[in-house]
């Protein structure tokens, strides 16, 4: 049995915390986990805020394609590392990365130099997604699913409270200090991550795998991708799953565009919506361990598209602020609760170099490259199609969701039993 495994026939996994390095690690990706939201919830609002003032909601598809750029050659800068060194020490020098880069940000738009609110949109986008597969690779190195389904809901708690200080506090600072001072506040938050990943690896880090004499690149991303198929149907589900998310994304900041022309007055209406977003998602991760065992992988990962073409029904059939804030809601809470845990669970059954190296292709390219594809589609939506027919054209790709995950979750359940599943032989 793996580290803290041990327990009753299906319930919470009994006695992980009397194993020191399971209950460092738990201890140490909560505190991670909310440090990670809460910089992510002051950079989102503020950078988005700044982004449409500058330049305009309709210049949202092209700063989508260049964050597709980004994302191709991030990944591949990131493949280099994470199959070869430790991943909480990775994630640590990230957040100084991530810190450093918005320091020269800042100092550029305080300047005035053109395009700047392009670049943070970009940083923005790119610094969380790294984060968070950094974070989901090491659980998923370190975890067996019958852990997993219990601590991922913890962790994701622990990111909503984070979320929910970070959303309700940017909405105060913007209104006291400016949306461009408030993001300051996210350089001791980065350094304040950094001091936890050097205190966790150095008492419960995971030695990678792979030998440091291997060739690295992304290249290694792409060998684990052609080898398996289930990875595959893996890249076609999250493209898919952001393409939805995407256009529902591209209503929501239409409208509020419109509603609220104000800067510093739309900050705080975004962070207010981001933070009932997060208020939902500590419910849900709450949640995610009796759901997960009540329902199993398989169907908790086919109910969700169901439950969010309700809600894009909705706004279809009613086109107004309230009934678009609640699809945003929904998008972004089941996204970041019982999809991502759920979703997540799928890769620990494989190999080591397919969770990190094949992972980090398919989670980290194709969740930025997919806002590329939603882009070239609403460039041609823009051409004559409403708001409305763009709900309808999200329910058929809604349809393409569930499709991808039948084949998945067959593909998944030949290689854990829903018996090893609950028991915990995964």
């Amino acid at each position: 049995m793996g580290e803290g495994e041990r327990g009753d026939g299906g319930g919470q996994p009994a006695g992980w915390w009397r194993d020191r390095r399971t209950l460092t690690r738990v201890i140490g990706l909560c505190a991670l986990a909310f440090g990670c939201m809460l910089s992510y919830a002051v950079a989102r609002p503020a950078c988005e805020s700044l982004f449409l003032d500058a330049h305009g909601s309709e210049a949202l598809p092209r700063v989508w394609i260049l964050v597709a750029v980004f994302a191709a050659v991030t990944v591949g800068i990131y493949n280099r590392f994470s199959t070869r060194v430790d991943l909480v020490t990775l994630y640590g020098a990230v957040c100084v990365i991530t810190g450093g880069l918005l320091t020269l940000l800042i100092v550029a738009w305080n300047a005035g130099v053109p395009y700047t609110g392009y670049a943070l949109y970009v940083w923005k986008d790119i610094y969380i997604v790294v984060l968070v597969e950094i974070f989901y690779s090491f659980a998923n190195a370190v975890f067996p699913i019958r852990n997993a389904r219990w601590f991922y809901g913890l962790f994701g708690v622990f990111g909503s409270l984070g979320g929910i200080v970070g959303n309700l506090g940017v909405g105060e600072l913007s209104k006291l200090i400016g949306t461009e001072q408030a993001l300051w506040t996210m350089i001791p938050i980065l350094l304040g991550c950094w001091v936890i990943c050097r205190v966790l690896a150095r008492r419960a880090g995971h030695r990678p795998t792979a030998s440091r004499d291997d060739k690295p690149g992304a290249g290694e991303g792409f060998a684990a991708l052609r080898k398996s198929t289930y990875l595959l149907w893996m890249l076609a589900l999250i493209g898919v799953v952001q393409v939805v998310i995407t256009l529902v994304d591209y209503q929501y900041n239409g409208i509020v565009e419109e509603l609220y022309p104000d800067k510093d007055l739309r900050t705080t209406i975004m962070g207010r919506v981001y933070a009932v977003v997060n208020t939902g998602t500590i419910v849900m991760h709450a949640s995610v361990g009796p759901i997960l065992r009540l329902l199993t992988i398989p169907r908790t990962l086919l109910s969700i598209p169901l439950l969010l073409g309700a809600a894009v029904v909705g706004f279809a059939v009613h086109p107004a602020f309230a009934a678009m804030a609640v699809a945003k809601v929904a998008s972004k809470v089941f996204d970041y609760t019982v999809f991502r845990a759920a979703k997540e669970m799928l890769y620990i059954p494989l190999s080591y170099a397919e969770k990190t190296a094949g992972k980090a292709l398919v989670d980290m390219l194709t969740y930025r490259v997919a806002k590329g594809g939603a882009s070239l589609l609403l460039l041609v939506l823009a051409l004559g199609a409403t708001s409305v027919w763009i709900s309808w054209i999200n329910l058929a790709l809604i349809a393409v969701w569930v499709a991808i995950t039948v084949v998945i979750v067959r593909r998944f359940r030949r290689m854990v039993s829903r018996d090893e599943e609950i028991r915990g032989r995964h």
